[in-house]
């Protein structure tokens, strides 16, 4: 039997319900699923059908997710549940978007259980990731409210699609953000990814005004979202409307699920897309989806000074889930050496975009 959690933001229509958790905005007849697959109605209420459940679960550093800029080298108890508001055609978890509890053995935790794992294999965070913790709304914020009154930090690993009402208690419960923006036009959403552009930018937004650390990444897809234009135009945006300290981690989109025949960028035309994006004014610019790179290290942007080195680790513990190995293209960054003085470039003594602990809210 399906465990059933009575839903938040949604709305009576007819004999339906709207969801309105993500810009989908899913029209859900009685019995019916909607897009997620964890969101259904029940005699004309909506209920999460994933709340508590945990699919995958384990102790990563943060430069996994990635995130480079917030609390540097500290542990993260990474967890997952099922289901995804997108369908990107290159999605590396395809089986926790695709399947669902039912398929595979998993456990149900109540957030004080979740958070006393955290605590007890000795993390200093919790990071929402694996599948789209969006669609986990109702549980990542109970939790999050939660582990933070405990002293731990709250992240979202996310695809950015979600409505304004629900993102806004998202953002009073977490720390730091990483978004995905897929690529910097609909027609690329539309036809690998399965949504829009524009309800992901607003969401980037919506975080940085508010304060929380935020940070970006732009998988690329061999000549889909790699032009030139393409790329200037989503550097331009960032440096605009999040300003030049944001870092952003252009990661290598590797030839799996339904374009497992498609070619792989070249890495040599992934780093020069990493020196564009530092032409057109950003500061922080990384390449990530492999160990082969020395572009994961932070330099100051003054001088040049190395400040964080990372080294990736190709043999850090893995993770499966239905005899598949997650978030198989995530290098982990097992030595991270911090060089900083304070938050200050030793050198040269330029200002550096760094959180601390000192950062984190009470």
């Amino acid at each position: 039997m399906e465990p059933l959690f009575p839903a938040k933001w949604w709305e009576r229509e007819g004999d339906a319900v709207r969801c309105l958790l993500c810009p989908r905005t899913c029209l859900i007849r009685d019995g019916k699923l909607g897009f997620c697959l964890v969101r259904k109605n029940v005699g004309g209420r909506l209920f999460s059908t994933n709340y508590g459940i945990v699919s995958v679960s384990t102790i990563d550093n943060i430069e996994k997710k990635p995130i480079f800029h917030f609390l540097p080298g500290s542990k993260l108890y990474s967890v997952g549940s099922f289901g995804c508001n997108l369908r990107c055609l290159y999605c590396q978890n395809y089986p926790l978007v695709e399947g669902g509890f039912e398929a595979a053995p998993c456990r149900c935790l109540q957030p004080v259980d979740l958070v006393s794992e955290a605590i007890s294999r000795g993390a200093d965070g919790i990071a929402w990731t694996f599948n789209e913790p969006i669609v986990w709304s109702e549980y990542v914020i109970e939790t999050s409210r939660l582990a933070r009154s405990e002293g731990l930090y709250c992240m979202l690993n996310t695809n950015g699609y979600v409505m304004d009402r629900p993102l806004g208690e998202l953002l009073e419960v977490v720390d730091a953000i990483k978004v995905d923006i897929k690529g910097f036009s609909n027609r690329f959403y539309n036809e690998v990814c399965g949504g829009l552009l524009e309800p992901v930018l607003e969401t980037c937004k919506a975080a940085s005004d508010k304060g929380i650390h935020i940070e970006i990444a732009y998988p690329v897809v061999k000549g889909m979202n790699d032009s030139p234009v393409e790329i200037g135009r989503f550097c331009e945006w960032v440096r605009l409307n999040l300003g030049p300290d944001t870092p952003v981690h252009f990661i290598m989109v590797h030839s799996f699920h339904r374009l497992a025949s498609h070619a792989e960028i070249r890495f040599e035309d992934l780093e020069k897309i990493r020196l564009y994006a530092v032409q057109t004014g950003l500061n922080y610019v990384y390449v990530g989806g492999t160990t082969k790179t020395l572009a994961q290290n932070t330099c100051c942007p003054g001088c040049g000074e190395l400040l964080i080195s990372r080294t990736g680790d190709a043999d850090a513990e893995r993770v499966y889930f239905k005899d598949q190995q997650v978030s198989r293209f995530c290098p982990t960054r097992s030595d991270v050496r911090v060089m900083l003085r304070g938050r200050s470039c030793p050198n040269c003594g330029r200002a550096i975009s760094i959180r601390t602990k000192s950062d984190l809210k009470g």
